[in-house]
């Protein structure tokens, strides 16, 4: 056996592990609350640690992910435990900004309890951010959200499934159990109320993260023909620990990958309930979309990796303090500013969007993605002292490009222009930050949205809350879901030479 010292943000702790055991995995079963976006995979290089002991050495391929960090750090995925040693994780980032706005609507007062108070929590991928509210009141007594726990198991959907296929639903399942019961415990104690006042929550999510929460395995959601175990729509037969008396619901979702996130976002959008031809977009980990239509409505969903979430990328984060957040050309010059105002230490997704779209700009990369200095291996973010490697420009063209795919593919089965479109809605944490002019000049949207795009924040947790206050919404939100017919792109003949046609930024202005 071998002894491992964990240090991190500010707390030691020792596991006793068996010589040989993976080093992210013994981080992983420590419960380190950082994030291993590849889940170790040996792709992104985030999983960064510092270790003195009886550890493996470093190979090449570890190296050269690290790049100059190589002479202080180890990749957690890389490294064995031969025997004692002592891991200490970096501070990274904190005062993550959350998208937590909320907004009434004007439907009667009914909610979904009787009595007492009710939470509202909306699963992403990223985030998990909860609503408190009593039962006679449509305004949230107070707001809380976290970053997700699940994220050290990765990124993305589809590696959380693949945890869950190696080690059941369990482990994940109790996570964001503890987490939802622990933002609970916050809303409470902000108010002064106990916890076991709470008589319902309404939670929503895409499909998988239901599943998960649910205790379903989503391992059925991995392969085709993509069947889930449920589609929810229902309430739930569990409690949560120290809420005995808190009857659980769960929204419809509309498919495998057309979640109830998106069911509760068409609600709050409001777009159903309209004659406009709206394509509502929720930008992350996946992109999943509804086109309203006077012929109805067409969801898809396509995978666009962790890219906008800042993972995978050399220099990327989450939108935490130090992160570059935009970036702009002003008489020239590549600018930025970062979360908190201090030094650049990384970048998020809105503001590697916006990087991208500066120095396209200012021709330092071309349409193809290739940089205008030939052989450079990176180019800098302005005066920053921060770079964005091949690598970064690729995995950003992979993520805009399932995006745009997606939308044109959507568009082509409604048999609708982008000239007919009225309006693109963004919705989501991520999208909540996204600059539209940017989107238009790296080809996330069509040429001429910027002006007719608008974002809409937290869709999903506003769409949620209502639920939770409204039994006439909640009705509304399953119409919503069974009537809407979801498109999967992965068999889809249209999505291919779309997303080929995507993997491009758009030819420079003639301004």
């Amino acid at each position: 056996m071998a002894t491992v010292t964990i240090s991190h943000a500010g707390r030691q702790s020792v596991a006793e592990v068996a010589a040989g055991a993976n080093l992210l995995k013994v981080l992983q079963d420590a419960d380190v609350s950082t994030s291993f976006p590849c889940n170790g995979n040996h792709t992104c290089g985030k999983c960064r640690v510092i270790v003195s002991g009886a550890v493996s050495p470093m190979d090449e391929q570890e190296r050269l992910l690290l790049g100059a960090a190589a002479d202080s750090m180890r990749l957690a995925c890389f490294t064995t435990v031969l025997g004692d040693c002592s891991v200490t994780m970096p501070r990274s980032g904190g005062n993550e900004q959350i998208a937590v706005d909320y907004s009434a609507d004007d439907a009667a007062l009914e909610p979904l309890y009787s009595s007492g108070y009710g939470v509202a929590v909306d699963i992403g991928t990223t985030t998990v951010v909860g609503y408190l509210f009593r039962h006679d009141s449509k305004e949230p007594l107070g707001v809380v959200g976290e970053m997700n726990k699940q994220k050290m198991f990765g990124a993305d959907v589809l590696s959380r499934i693949v945890y869950c296929n190696e080690h059941t639903v369990r482990p994940l399942c109790q996570i964001i159990r503890r987490q939802i019961a622990a933002i609970c415990g916050q809303l409470c104690e902000k108010v002064g109320i106990a916890l076991d006042e709470i008589r319902a929550l309404c939670v929503t999510g895409n499909t998988t993260m239901l599943h998960i929460f649910a205790g379903l395995e989503p391992r059925s959601l991995a392969y085709a023909p993509f069947t889930p175990l449920s589609l929810f729509g229902d309430w739930q037969e569990f409690h949560l620990d120290g809420m005995p008396k808190a009857e659980i619901y769960l929204p419809r979702s509309i498919s495998a990958y057309v979640g109830a996130d998106i069911t509760c976002s068409l609600l709050a959008s409001g777009i159903c309930r309209k004659t406009d031809n709206v394509l509502l977009v929720d930008i992350g980990t996946n992109g999943e979309m509804g086109l309203r239509t006077a012929d109805g409505l067409e969801c898809c969903s396509t995978a666009a990796g962790p890219a906008f979430e800042g993972a995978g990328i050399s220099c990327g984060s989450s939108a935490c303090e130090g992160a570059i957040n935009t970036v702009a050309v002003a008489d020239g010059h590549v600018v930025y500013t970062t979360i908190g105002d201090g030094p650049a230490q990384s970048i998020c997704g809105s503001g590697l969007i916006d990087a991208v779209a500066a120095l396209l700009q200012v021709g330092e990369i071309l349409p193809k993605g290739r940089f205008r200095e030939r052989g450079a291996a990176s180019v800098p973010i302005g005066d920053s002292g921060l770079t964005l490697t091949r690598n970064d420009i690729a995995q950003l063209l992979l993520a805009k490009g399932a995006i745009r795919a997606g939308m044109d593919t959507l568009l082509q089965h409604c048999k609708v222009e982008y000239q007919d479109l009225d309006h693109i809605v963004f919705c989501g944490g991520f999208g909540s930050y996204i600059d539209p002019h940017s989107a238009e000049l790296i080809g996330l949207i069509p040429p001429g949205f910027a002006g007719k795009t608008i974002a809409i924040g937290n869709a999903a947790g506003t769409g949620a809350s209502r639920i939770l206050q409204s039994k006439q919404l909640e009705r509304e939100a399953m119409g919503i879901a069974t009537k809407a017919h979801a498109v999967e792109l992965s068999t889809d003949p249209l999505f291919k030479p779309n997303y080929v046609k995507a993997m491009r930024f758009p030819e420079p202005s003639a301004e």
